[in-house]
């Protein structure tokens, strides 16, 4: 099971208590909207380790490649719950407080919630960073490019809570020094902020669930390779490609071959080519095959 995945929940269960107290001692709906933010997190956490668990099933005969890719249906289902439990509850409770704004009591106790949060929050995004090897600045990179479901899940939360913690301490400051309508106002935001968060990962997640290939960079690093490497080949058909899991690939190659080769030969070189490929990409799991046909 994934550390990262672990951290969050364990920080996310603590914060979303810390939360839901204080939106209760308070009646801040900014904190109640972060208070539902916490608890669909934790939610989420854990349909992304019940994924993970199922797709490290291995395979079965109704699953020849294994069960990988229920890390992404899991994943899809946490999009849901963010973009419902999350967004749409925030924005109601924030247009609520908008049309009846109350006066925010104990705004130090909500304070010191957003210091255990952003502390809590902060620990678990830098987990999630080391586990997905990327810094901070290419977070977004990691985002767009990571085919580990958990990693996307984990560091789209974790970074909407960062943001969602700066939006609750703008309106606690503006509700309590100028207007108690900027509570209402910055749970309405922070409920905007989870839809955001929620159509990216509809949309990262949907490429995976239908069947991304790897990217075109690494399509032609493989042609490179076949073409540097092979002692047999004359000429690359196709090389098609599809994630299955979680940094988990298949790799279909197809070549002509030259007709003078023995079969030994042909048999070493495509014995080579494999694990060459595989120690190019690394940080994949492949199953690949190649087919070849004699020109």
């Amino acid at each position: 099971m994934s550390k990262s995945v672990k951290t969050a929940l364990l920080a996310n269960a603590i914060i979303a208590g810390a939360k839901g107290l204080a939106a209760f001692f308070t009646g801040s709906a900014s904190m109640m909207a972060e208070a539902i933010h916490s608890s669909a997190d934790c939610g989420n956490q854990v349909l992304v380790l019940v994924g993970q668990k199922q797709a490290a099933r291995g395979k079965s005969e109704a699953h020849s490649f294994g069960q990988g890719k229920a890390n992404f249906f899991w994943s899809f289902v946490v999009a849901v719950v963010l973009f419902s439990l999350g967004g749409l509850f925030s924005i109601y409770e924030g247009i609520h407080k908008i049309m009846h704004p109350e006066e925010i009591k104990n705004p130090l106790l909500i304070v010191g919630i957003i210091l255990l949060a952003v502390v809590l929050e902060g620990g678990a995004l830098k987990v999630a960073l080391q586990e997905s090897g990327t810094k901070l600045k290419d977070i977004f990179k990691t985002i767009e490019k990571s085919s580990s479901s958990h990693i996307l899940v984990v560091l789209i939360e974790d970074a909407g809570a960062l943001l969602g913690l700066f939006i609750l301490s703008i309106g606690l400051i503006l509700s309590v020094f100028v207007d108690p309508i900027f509570d209402g106002i910055a749970a309405f935001i922070i409920g905007i902020l989870l839809l955001s968060l929620s159509t990216i990962l509809f949309i990262e997640l949907k490429k995976l669930i239908i069947g991304e290939s790897l990217d075109r960079d690494t399509i032609k690093r493989i042609k490179n390779l076949i073409k540097e490497e092979s002692t047999v080949l004359v000429h690359i058909n196709s090389v098609r490609s599809m994630f299955i899991g979680s940094e988990e690939v298949l790799l279909i190659i197809s070549m002509n071959i030259k007709d003078d080769k023995l079969g030994y030969e042909i048999e070493q070189d495509i014995k080579e080519l494999k694990n060459k490929i595989q120690t190019m990409l690394k940080e994949h799991k492949l199953h690949v095959y190649i087919d070849v046909f004699e020109f």
